[in-house]
């Protein structure tokens, strides 16, 4: 009977055209909310005078090819279980058009997500070593484990997830209580926030916002198709 319920929700959100997501105007509440709206952002289309700010030329890549047709780019929550699941959908981009198009990932961490702050830079300084993608998936993973912990408990399991990945732990201690990477994380989330977006995660292909189901790799894979054979 609940296979039946989600699956029959499930295919209503595909066919109104929704986004999934935790919403980011809620800040007042710790909850995830799970939104139907007709986008996830005030516009669909971006101005090209704001590109610099969805694909800034630093933003971390997830594929880079030398001479992309097209790129996607994610602003994500670490804490938001919508973005748990999309990221594995990215993954799965990555795999079908990693060299045609460039994906990049930035951080979203919404307001109302006490330890998302902090997961982003976890994330950030594993990048410095190389292992974005393989941190994100540790915190994606144990997601029930850190989002309820306190600051300081969640800095120690952040450095326990970098010790189990092979990581020079002092190094990425370091760079996670950096100005760097906090400053990288703050100006993420005041892109997002000035380009409006309403939750995650939050796509944009090139300067397109994109309308769809988090649990559905179909509809971002007509999207890219459809960029790809413009």
């Amino acid at each position: 009977m609940r296979k039946s319920i989600l699956a029959l929700l499930i295919a209503w959100l595909l066919a109104v055209g929704t986004l999934v997501s935790c919403a980011a105007s809620d800040s007042g509440s710790s909850g995830d909310t799970a939104t139907a709206e007709a986008s996830p952002s005030a516009e669909t289309s971006i101005p090209a005078d704001r590109i610099d700010q969805v694909a800034p030329a630093d933003a971390r890549a997830i594929t880079d090819p030398a001479d992309p047709k097209a790129t996607l780019v994610l602003f994500t929550d670490y804490q938001c279980p919508y973005c748990a699941q999309m990221d594995t959908l990215i993954q799965q981009a990555k795999n079908d058009y990693g060299d045609e198009v460039r994906i990049l990932v930035r951080n979203y961490p919404l307001p109302k997500h006490q330890n998302a702050a902090p997961a982003a830079r976890a994330v950030e300084a594993a990048a410095e070593q190389g292992a974005l993608e393989e941190m994100a998936a540790s915190i994606f993973e144990h997601q029930e484990d850190w989002k309820a912990l306190s600051t300081e408990e969640a800095d120690d399991l952040f450095l326990s997830y970098a010790e189990e990945l092979g990581l020079d732990t002092e190094k990425f201690q370091a760079d996670y209580t950096s100005d760097a990477i906090k400053d990288r994380v703050a100006r993420d989330l005041e892109d997002a926030q000035d380009l409006q977006l309403r939750g995650t995660p939050s796509l944009i292909l090139d300067n397109e916002m994109l309308e769809l189901d988090s649990v559905d790799y179909g509809a971002i894979q007509e999207q890219l198709d459809a960029a790809l054979n413009k």
